[in-house]
């Protein structure tokens, strides 16, 4: 395994901070430097074998110098345009022919379909059977990853992100740094899929990610189920509601023109719209639960800011492998728009949103002074955090930072590569999630070099191994901040329990690899 050597961590290279509050890296008492980090411990047992992350996401950038080898590109592919998936291929004496199917040897009989019934579980089997006999496509990699791949691009960063690895005779990026991901020595494998609201792109994606034997499937993005998507309304916009209710209530020709639609609908003449899409759908939500036994699922619990989890983070239970991730700030504080409530697993370090609500002042101490005549005395002041993640980007105008310089156009081939934009400040759950992610892959590297201990873990086991060594914290350089509740959306709120803000606790990847190897 070669060193990394992450440098001294003064306040100029703070910004792995997330590193530190995670457990990976532990400086000394000043902050000044590192004692130890997680890889060294891993690298003196042994662990020398890369963990296999799949992130189903919008793409990647897999050309990022901090990318390059770690994200596996002849793996990686794409589910937007076809369900049985597109490869990438530089060069087109590169791909083989015929295309050979990208699922071959997908098995489903190890995963416990129960749930299905005769019909859906019949019509998952068909589905299987079609995308094992059929054939993938080739594209190159470039104009798609260019324009939409930055979520997917910053979420790789913080997973697997790494200092820039050099073949014999080539030079170094001139805007590289040497940055660091969770786990810079596993591999990602990207899997793209798109916003339509298909449900046989996901299908795929998560029959392939079970095809490739992943350590840990990342979903940084929630998915438009249109039924299990759906969040409540909460009680305080109940009048509002009804509201709006009686007001198209009284709209008598809107409720005339509605019932013409619905008796052309049920016409035995008129065309009949089918139900494979809600079977998919509800096919997809048994595969999440079935695949999670098996390897852990780890999901966005979204950034609505509501006491209720995003799809598929909501599926999680103490039954399956999902692992509902929410995001905390450098405070100690649920950040401003991550979800909670029932079903959270975990939290994870990322950055903030202010907040000013019925409820709530979340903002610098200057702007809270000025605002909180605006507000009722029993408003809730809090400090807002400016600790985001710093992580990979795409460069040019497509990316978050979009830090190109003025003159050349980053959509034109011929214009030198971009020496800005390469990084930026990420957050949201989805970092969370991506850190989660990235934990669970040293986590599998450490049970690797442990294998003779027992069984391999499935993703219950790691999902309580992570929660069983939890901490109530947050670690800074030279600090511990402790994880205290807020009100969001009523007026008592931050006297609910722990685990409604923060699931089990922070994440604590020195104590979860210690429980594994000591």
């Amino acid at each position: 395994m070669t060193h990394i050597d992450p440098r001294r961590p003064s306040p100029r290279y703070y910004y792995l901070w997330h590193l530190v509050s995670l457990g990976v890296m532990t400086p000394d008492p000043c902050g000044e430097e590192l004692k130890q980090t997680i890889w060294d411990e891993l690298a003196d047992i042994g662990a020398t074998s890369p963990s296999t992350v799949v992130m189903i996401d919008v793409g990647c950038r897999f050309d990022h110098p901090n990318l390059r080898g770690r994200v596996d590109h002849r793996r990686s592919i794409d589910f937007s345009i076809t369900p049985y998936g597109t490869r990438f291929s530089a060069e087109a004496s590169d791909r083989p022919a015929p295309v050979p199917s990208n699922f071959s040897g997908l098995d489903l009989r190890r995963l416990n379909l129960d749930a299905l019934n005769s019909d859906d579980l019949g019509l998952l089997q068909e589905i299987a059977q079609d995308l094992i006999e059929s054939n993938g496509l080739w594209r190159g990699h470039g104009d798609v990853e260019r324009i939409f791949s930055s979520h997917g691009t910053a979420a790789s960063g913080l997973i697997v992100g790494g200092p820039e690895i050099l073949g014999p005779e080539q030079e170094p990026h001139a805007g590289a740094i040497p940055y660091f991901g969770v786990d810079p020595y596993s591999h990602l494998i990207s899997v793209r899929t798109g916003f339509d609201d298909d449900p046989a792109q996901f299908i795929s994606a998560l029959l392939y990610a079970w095809n490739q034997t992943a350590d840990v499937i990342v979903l940084p993005r929630g998915l438009p189920d249109p039924v299990a998507s759906y969040m409540t309304p909460k009680d305080d916009f109940g009048a509002d509601l009804e509201r709006w209710a009686n007001r198209d209530h009284s709209d008598l020709l809107g409720r005339m023109e509605a019932l013409q639609a619905t008796a052309e609908t049920v016409s035995p003449l008129h065309p009949q719209r089918g139900a494979t899409k809600a079977r998919l759908w509800r096919i997809l939500r048994q595969i999440f639960i079935a695949v999670s036994k098996h390897i852990p699922i780890v999901c966005a619990a979204g950034n609505d800011g509501e006491s209720q989890l995003n799809y598929p983070a909501s599926l999680a239970s103490r039954e399956n492998g999902v692992i509902a991730v929410g995001a905390v700030t450098a405070n100690g504080l649920r950040a401003g728009y991550s979800n909670y409530g029932d079903g959270l697993s975990l939290v994870a370090p990322s950055d903030d949103m202010q907040v000013f609500n019925r409820y709530q002042l979340r903002d610098v101490p200057k702007t809270r002074e000025r605002l909180k005549y605006l507000c009722s005395n029993d408003v809730q002041q809090l400090d807002y955090s400016h600790l985001g993640l710093l992580t990979t980007d795409i460069p040019g105008r497509f990316g978050y930072d979009a830090g190109r310089a003025a003159t050349g156009d980053p959509d034109d081939r011929a214009s030198p590569e971009p020496q800005t934009g390469l990084y930026t400040q990420f957050g949201g759950t989805s970092g969370a999630a991506a850190l989660v992610a990235g934990v669970v892959a040293l986590i599998r590297r450490a049970e690797r070099a442990r294998s003779a201990k027992g069984e391999p873990l499935d993703g219950c086991d790691i999902k309580k191994l992570l929660c069983d060594t939890a901490r109530q914290s947050l670690p800074l350089m030279q600090d511990q901040a402790p994880l205290k509740g807020d009100r969001m959306n009523s007026a008592s709120e931050d006297a609910d329990t722990f685990e409604a803000f923060f699931g089990c606790g922070l994440v604590d990847a020195r104590a979860a690899i210690d429980a594994i190897i000591l």
